[in-house]
């Protein structure tokens, strides 16, 4: 992977470098599901086997990353390093090309941003409007377009990430979503499921499934006898969550799921909070503080 010892030693100085000041900047606060799983926790930085633990791998895996240490490591694995951390470009550049530079690698892939696909301008403008977090996704779970309130609450679409493989595959979604299994992944599977056999001959859905199926959390689900029979989500129930900068509390909420006849093969999310009132001494009421409280 490096040409020479020196090369080698300096690629891991670098690489170092990069993630150990990322890893020191972070603040745990604006992580969901952070205080839930570790407990509280003062001022900014996050221990190797915290950034381990949220990357759902072992703490020897993410250390020998962060020592530069030449193994194979995956380009999944990678950009999850690069979300949790928030990466910048530059330092998202070094620590790809130090850790893939070998023949048939190019620059460091950029996924594509929420908006890269056309969306009519009147759905972005109702998207755009909404208070709660909304979006639009295709009918691959690819995200068209979102909002402010959805990429505040949900970093991860930043970087136009898919939202089925999101919420089934990602380690982070685990952390987030709460009762990840029963509540989240398995009313997702059967979506995806269903969706897969109205287009049978849809090159990227089977990608998706493959994406779903190699991934050893979700896999033992995909044949699970508890699968829900609704192929969409329901407006009548409502699921768990954490967000950003606000600790152990769950936020309670319904998926609300609309058509638009102009996009046949794509759909509009609201994520609705099961508001009870704005409590006094709260900020304006968003996606992040209308929510029912436990």
């Amino acid at each position: 992977m490096f040409e020479d010892s020196a090369s080698r030693c300096s690629a891991q100085q670098t690489i170092t470098r990069v993630l150990r000041q990322a890893r020191q900047r972070i603040d745990p606060r604006d992580i969901p599901g952070f205080s839930a799983t570790f407990g509280p926790k003062q001022g900014r930085g996050l221990t190797q086997k915290e950034v381990a633990c949220l990357l759902g791998v072992s703490p020897k895996w993410y250390r020998n990353l962060e020592l530069g240490k030449p193994l194979t490591y995956s380009k999944g694995f990678l950009e999850s390093v690069r979300r949790l951390l928030k990466l910048d470009k530059d330092e998202w550049e070094a620590v790809w090309r130090l850790t893939q530079e070998r023949p048939g690698y190019g620059p460091a892939p950029e996924p594509p941003a929420p908006g890269a696909r056309p969306v009519p301008p009147a759905v972005r403008q109702f998207i755009d409007a909404q208070s709660w977090s909304a979006y639009a996704f295709d009918h691959r779970w690819d995200l068209l377009h979102c909002n402010a309130a959805a990429l505040h609450d949900y970093p991860w679409m930043l970087y136009g990430t898919n939202v089925m493989s999101w919420v089934l595959t990602y380690p982070e979604a685990r952390t987030q979503l709460v009762n990840w299994e029963s509540d989240w992944a398995l009313p997702m599977i059967a979506q995806l499921r269903y969706r897969v056999e109205l287009w049978k001959d849809d090159l990227g859905l089977q990608k998706l499934v493959q994406t779903v199926i190699s991934d050893p959390v979700a896999r033992p689900l995909w044949d699970s006898p508890n699968l829900p029979v609704l192929p969409h989500p329901s407006a009548t129930t409502t699921r768990r969550l954490y967000l950003p900068r606000q600790g152990v509390t769950e936020f309670e909420v319904t998926l609300l799921t609309l058509k638009i006849d102009d996009m046949a093969f794509s759909r509009l999310m609201v994520i609705v909070p099961a508001d009870r009132g704005h409590h006094p001494g709260e900020p304006a009421m968003t996606s992040s503080t209308a929510a029912r409280r436990h």
